[in-house]
């Protein structure tokens, strides 16, 4: 019987049992180390945080990045390359002493006392507590317009770590974000022929260190702020999330750029996806990389069972999302959600790497403080 399971080995998953080692906590981080980050984003690209923020928590600010550059002998740079952020995510897991179970869980469910969780490999473990840290891999997002076509004609950004494969043909990028700037400036590298589709009139480009500071601070205050703040800044953390600066010089002047229009058909023809613009363009592409992003959704967990999914309260009019305590905890006593799908309860710091401290340690003392009761009574 653990003190808590710690489901998905990403940056928020490796924070977490950082601190339950810290904190003396028995636990069981079930996952592929950093897998999302290395097999499912490209390589020779870069994150969006400055390294100077770029920092995995410690209760006693231990084992920053640039610990890890100067033990390791890399060079920071900013925009960080992402092979480094995962390097330094490795070499924290190790040096706070992080243990792995490289499983992929298949089922959790919860009896009259604790949570039972299966993974893919028949292991089957027993915890007071689960915190599910799972990312945004089940979250995928294409429209309905482009479900039609053939997984050869069209795909979504997700899973790419390169894009060599597309060498010498044509490709639609749609999408005005970043990941749909990302792919672009990739494809044009991998020499590939690319043009930008969306609907803005034009890209917003922005972020930087003080927005970033302003962002994780907004995560430090957003639960206990009024709802109508609430609702604005959610608003601003989906909707207008402007694109890395950095991202600039790959794209504009090297790739086109078709902006102000909609996509209002799609097909395919002569082995080809034929695109029919608002503006009354109609083209051809070898293929359609859909950049649109996620959907956080709390039912396309498939792990989670339906009895136990019931048992979680929604938030009010956003009833995709758990609603969920100031300690990060689910109406179902012991179940805990970290990452994106924490954001519409704590904010949009959370959908990023920015909101590690404040759910590490906010988590790891509640669960301390039940354990420290249960003994009690």
């Amino acid at each position: 019987m653990f003190d808590v399971i710690i489901i998905g080995a990403g940056p928020y998953g490796i924070s977490l049992a950082s601190y339950a080692v810290q904190q003396g906590l028995s636990y069981k981080l079930i996952g592929h180390p950093m897998d999302f980050w290395k097999t499912q984003m490209p390589q020779n690209m870069f994150i969006r945080t400055p390294y100077e923020l770029v920092q995995f928590p410690h209760p006693r600010n231990k084992f920053s990045i640039q610990q890890f550059a100067k033990e390791t002998g890399t060079p920071l740079s900013d925009p960080l390359p992402r092979p480094v952020f995962v390097d330094y995510a490795l070499w924290y897991a190790q040096r706070t002493g992080v243990a792995f179970t490289a499983e992929l869980v298949i089922h959790v469910n919860k009896n009259a006392e604790h949570f039972v969780v299966e993974t893919d490999q028949g292991s089957s473990f027993e915890a007071q507590n689960v915190v599910v840290a799972a990312g945004v891999r089940h979250f995928k997002y294409i429209p309905g317009l482009f479900r039609n076509l053939s997984s050869s004609l069209a795909s979504h950004t997700l899973g790419y770590t390169d894009f060599n494969l597309f060498k010498g043909k044509r490709v639609a990028v749609i999408g005005s974000g970043q990941s749909a700037w990302e792919a672009a400036a990739l494809l044009h590298q991998a020499g590939a022929s690319a043009e930008l589709i969306y609907r803005r009139e034009r890209p917003v480009y922005g972020g930087g260190k003080y927005q970033e500071i302003v962002l994780r601070s907004i995560g430090n205050i957003f639960f206990s702020l009024p709802h109508f703040i609430k609702k604005k800044l959610l608003h601003i953390g989906t909707a207008t999330v402007p694109i890395a600066r950095f991202l600039r010089q790959y794209v504009e002047g090297k790739v086109n750029q078709h902006s102000g229009v909609t996509i209002e058909g799609v097909s395919e023809a002569n082995g080809k996806a034929q695109l029919r613009l608002s503006n009354g363009r109609k083209d051809y592409f070898d293929h359609v990389i859909v950049a649109s992003g996620y959907n956080i959704n709390l039912d396309k967990l498939p792990f989670i069972g339906n009895n136990l999914k019931q048992s979680i309260s929604r938030e009010e009019g956003h009833d995709v999302f758990p609603k969920l305590h100031a300690s990060f905890e689910s109406s179902v006593p012991g179940l805990y959600f970290a990452g994106p799908l924490s954001a519409h309860s704590h904010g949009p710091t959370f959908r990023f790497i920015l909101g590690l401290k404040k759910t590490a340690e906010t988590i790891t003392f509640a669960i301390i403080k039940t354990k420290k009761s249960k003994d009690v009574s």
